[in-house]
Formats: C-alpha cells, sequence, structure tokens
C-alpha cells in the first residue's frame, strides 16, 4: 500500500492545525482521467443530463450543507454568517447553469443545409481559490459541465477540506464519472496535465503572478485560458454622493471576508469637499468592526487573515506606506482576541496613490486619497494596470454614466456593491484577467462551433 504523505490544515482562528491532507497519488487520477475521458463526454452530450448533473450536485450541497458551513469557518475564517451566504452563492451558480441549459441552442440552423454544432473544447482543468473554497469550484463546475464536458478541479492547498468534502458528496450522488479532484501540491504535475491532450480549457483564480505563468504554458498547447486575476480595484466617492449609503456599502465591502476578496476595493478616492465628513464615518464604523476567531464568536462580524505569511506581508506592507509618507489614520487597537491571524480595519491616508495602484491589498486595509479634479481622476483610473472592479458613487446618474465612458473595468458597481452573481460575467481587462465567468459568457468560453454543411443530391 502506497504510504502518503500527510500534509497539516492550519486554521487561521487558532494558527494551529485542525486536520490532514493527503495527495491524490497518480494511480488514483489517472484512473479518474481515464473515466471522466470516457463517460463524461456521451452522458453530458445531452444538455438536460448537463442540467440534471448539476440540480443533483446542489441538492447533495443543501444536503450537507451544516458540515460545509463549519469547514469553510474552519478552514478559511470566515464568519458564520458568511459561511451560510457562501452555501447559497455556491449553488446558485449550479441552478442558473441548470435553468440556463432548458434554453440553450447548441445546434442552430443558419441557412438551408448549414448548422453549427456548439461543443464542448474538451475537459475542464479548473485551478480554484481558496477565498471561496466552495462557492469558486461550483462556479467554474457549472461552466464546464454546462458545455457538455467533464471537470477536473485542482483545489487550494488552503480550502482542501472543504473540496474534500465536495469530493465525498460528488461521489456519493454518483457523480464521479463527471468530475474528479487532484489535490497536490506538485505544479509540474499541473504543467503536464495542462499540456495533456484530453484538457481543452483551462480556467483558473488567483494571483496575476500565477495566472502569466499559466497562461503561457496553456498558450504553448493551444489550450485556452480563462484567468480571473488580482484587481486594483478603486471606490469613488463624489461630493453628490448620497454618503451614508456610500460609507456602509464601503466598509462592508471592504471587511467581508476580512477584504480577501478579488473584488474587494483597494483605495477609496474621495472628492476633497466631502473628505473630512467620510473619514469620520468611515472611522466610526470601522472602530465597530473586531477581528474574531470566527468559531468562537458566532456574531463576529469579521473573521481573520487567512495565513501566517499574509498578515507578515500586510505589516511590511504598513512599513512600506510609512515610508513613503502615507499616515495611518484609522487604526482600531490591535490588542486582538486569540493565537490567529487577526488584523483590525485600518486605513491609510495618501497624498499619491501610487503603492495602493499596484500592490493588491487583499486585507482590510484601505487606501484613502483626496482629489479635486475629475479629469485627473479618469485618468489614474484609465492608467489602472488591473482593473477589475471600479465603484462610484454620485447621485448625478447622467454624470456617472459619462464618466465611467472608456474606462474598460471586468465590473461596474454605480451607487452599488453588489456586482457579482451566476448571472452575471466577471472578469477584469489587462493584467486583471482573461475571459469570463458566469452567465451565457462563462459557458462560452469553454465551448467552440463545428460547422457542418450538407448538399442532398
Amino acid at each position: 500500500m502506497e504510504n502518503k504523505e500527510q500534509f497539516k490544515c492550519i486554521s487561521p482562528n487558532t494558527g494551529e492545525a485542525f486536520d490532514t491532507w493527503t495527495q491524490t497519488s497518480v494511480s488514483e487520477f489517472s484512473s479518474a482521467l481515464e473515466r471522466l475521458n470516457d463517460k463524461s463526454f456521451i452522458e453530458l452530450s445531452k444538455a438536460s443530463n448537463r442540467a440534471s448533473a448539476l440540480l443533483l450536485l446542489s441538492n447533495a450541497i443543501e444536503k450537507a450543507r451544516e458540515e460545509f458551513e463549519e469547514l469553510i469557518v474552519a478552514e478559511v475564517g470566515k464568519t458564520q454568517s458568511e459561511a451560510k451566504a457562501e452555501i447559497d452563492y455556491a449553488k446558485s451558480f449550479l441552478i442558473y447553469m441548470s435553468d440556463l441549459l432548458s434554453s440553450a441552442n447548441f445546434k442552430e440552423e443558419i441557412e438551408d443545409g448549414r448548422w453549427i454544432n456548439t461543443v464542448p473544447l474538451g475537459l475542464g482543468l479548473l485551478i480554484t481559490p481558496y477565498n471561496d473554497p466552495l462557492a469558486g469550484i461550483t462556479r467554474k463546475i457549472a461552466n464546464c459541465i454546462g458545455s457538455g464536458a467533464g471537470a477536473i478541479i485542482k483545489p487550494p492547498e488552503l480550502g482542501i477540506k472543504t473540496a474534500s468534502k465536495l469530493e465525498e458528496v460528488i461521489g456519493l450522488e454518483k457523480l464521479d464519472h463527471l468530475m474528479c479532484f487532484l489535490k497536490t501540491k506538485d505544479r509540474e504535475i499541473i504543467k503536464q496535465l495542462m499540456h495533456s491532450r484530453e484538457i481543452g480549457v483551462i480556467s483558473f483564480t488567483g494571483s496575476t503572478e500565477v495566472g502569466k505563468i499559466l497562461s503561457i504554458n496553456a498558450g504553448s498547447g493551444l489550450k485556452r485560458f480563462v484567468g480571473e486575476l488580482g484587481g486594483i480595484n478603486p471606490f469613488i466617492i463624489f461630493s453628490d454622493a448620497d454618503i451614508e449609503k456610500a460609507v456602509t456599502d464601503l466598509v462592508i465591502r471592504k471587511t467581508k471576508a476580512a477584504g480577501q476578496a478579488c473584488s474587494a476595493q483597494n483605495i477609496l478616492f474621495l472628492e476633497k469637499d466631502i473628505a473630512n465628513d467620510v473619514i469620520e464615518k468611515i472611522e466610526s464604523k470601522f472602530f465597530e468592526i473586531e477581528s474574531l476567531p470566527t468559531d468562537k464568536y458566532a456574531s463576529a462580524l469579521m473573521g481573520p487573515i487567512r495565513t501566517k505569511k499574509a498578515l507578515e506581508d500586510l505589516y511590511s506592507f504598513e512599513e512600506r506606506l510609512n515610508q513613503s509618507g502615507a499616515r495611518c489614520i484609522i487604526n482600531k487597537n490591535q490588542k486582538l482576541v486569540g493565537d490567529g491571524f487577526f488584523y483590525n480595519p485600518a486605513a491609510y491616508l495618501c497624498e499619491e496613490p501610487d503603492l495602493f495602484m499596484e500592490h493588491e491589498i487583499f486585507a482590510p486595509l484601505l487606501g484613502i486619497c483626496v482629489f479635486d479634479d475629475r479629469k485627473s481622476l479618469k485618468k489614474l483610473l484609465h492608467n489602472n494596470q488591473q482593473p477589475l472592479v471600479l465603484y462610484a458613487y454620485s447621485q448625478d446618474h447622467t454624470f456617472l454614466n459619462q464618466f465611467i465612458t472608456s474606462l474598460n473595468y471586468g465590473s461596474i458597481g454605480l451607487n452599488n456593491t453588489g456586482i457579482q452573481g451566476a448571472q452575471a460575467p466577471t472578469g477584469g481587462f489587462k493584467e486583471a484577467g482573461l475571459g469570463r465567468e458566469g452567465g451565457a459568457w462563462g459557458l462560452s468560453e469553454f465551448t467552440t462551433t463545428i460547422n457542418v454543411k450538407e448538399v442532398f443530391s
């Protein structure tokens, strides 16, 4: 019997191991890959079968809801309310795609004797993020299975136990001939897999640095690459905005999952006339929020940073901010509870936003920059090299729509931060990503066409 090495799962709530995991063996994965290649395309050739499989998985997740909630809290430190919400969010991708398949047209006659078949590119290799350890998987599964292809899921090491529970659920529902998991630390295996003839699409959510490497590897094998990468997301409050709503939305968005979300804002741009008022309101709300161990405090409003290294990197970034002349203006007493990786919300005021426009923070630290020239601000936003999400608040509807013209961000929230949903495409421009996830747009990333022309004599 193969002697598998065990790796520790460290909880950010305690800083200690709460479980272990083992890597998928080569023989296990080879068998699963062969099963997917032999069976998934046949069973998923009918859209109705794809829809049924996705609904079956959604229902199975619901049955195991409590176990998933506990794992999400323990493994990534989300609050208990955030964990509950993630279950619903994860299911929404499966349910939406199932509904979409009922009306999707995969065979279209475009003229007499000519039709276009829409078919899967091949098996999908889905490399998923830790910050949404369940929903980050199901949003990719929905696209892949919806296209008619089997899915190979490479879960993150920091979300491995949640993924393992999903793997167990998939096995119990006898769906493991459509979806399999590759749990590994070995990057060489991933590289080799990307070049295998069975793989048609590589879908990745994570950092721009890693995304670039994967994109190059995918391109060398002429594989389609879909990447939702790091984002530098500005949040703008203009002087005529509904300040109470803007501040409330900003604080919720920045502290959700302790700021560890691709769509969390990096920097707040405040129009000069309202700057002092807004900063006071942010300070008041930040001081109400404390980073707590979410496995012990059911009412916690915010949990910990995921890893010790991420926390250390955050402190290093603060040093860079101080050296640059930025000034810490909001910093709740960092007398923290427990031995986990805790950090209370903080904000730095900077005259020049350069550091915040170059470094994705991924934590509850907010940059604030005051402006008085809207044209200069728009030029700065246009030059952003990682334009994933933009938020802008003003009660002048005409102005807002004029302002965002020519600003290419993957998602734009106007007086709202609820930009995401199973029905909507997400992704970025430039170094923030390539391709889209969500809705019919996400489905199309996994497909291509066959042009069929028939002539009768």
